[in-house]
């Protein structure tokens, strides 16, 4: 029974905006779409939104074990994120400019398309949103990243981008 106390903790810590505890998201296997990320993301690329423009860097830090993304919006309020493969599988902790943490693991990857729900949660404080979806499909010269965060009254606010490359500075 003392063996199994941490792990009803976890679960039980992991909770939803209306509280209600949530099993930890399966994980896949997502090796390819690891190799497609760290292979095809580097660089910056740019979206907009609202009419203002966001730029997006991607570097493959830490001997090849890390994909870091910076991500700057019109107002210059910078996020990191940082991608990391997991065993077979793939995950993802979001440093939000609200000071929260959330991480998420890929659920599902096939072909050029991944979709990561989150896990749990740091530094959460009852008036901050928190990223629970995101999804990202890679295309040639492109890609499409779509984030679902919820509100602590539970309204799921949905942005989706698409991102075009921008050529690096020599």
């Amino acid at each position: 029974m003392r063996t199994l106390l941490p792990v009803a903790l976890s679960f039980a810590l992991l909770s939803t905006a209306c509280g209600a505890a949530v099993p930890p998201p399966r994980a896949v296997v997502a090796r390819d779409f690891w190799q497609a990320m760290t292979t095809r993301l580097p660089g910056t690329w740019q979206a907009s939104t609202d009419g203002h423009p966001v730029s997006v860097r991607y570097r493959v830090v830490s001997r090849g074990s890390a994909l870091l993304e910076t991500f700057v919006t019109a107002s210059g309020t910078e996020t990191v994120s940082v991608y990391h493969p997991d065993g077979d599988g793939l995950m993802v902790t979001h440093y939000c400019a609200q000071g929260n943490q959330p991480r998420l693991r890929a659920v599902a990857a096939e072909g050029d398309h991944a979709r990561f729900e989150r896990v749990d949660a740091t530094s959460v404080t009852a008036d901050q949103s928190v990223m629970t979806e995101l999804e990202i499909t890679l295309a040639d010269d492109h890609f499409d990243q779509r984030s679902v965060y919820v509100a602590p009254d539970g309204t799921r606010e949905t942005t989706v981008l698409h991102f075009d490359r921008v050529a690096d500075a020599p």
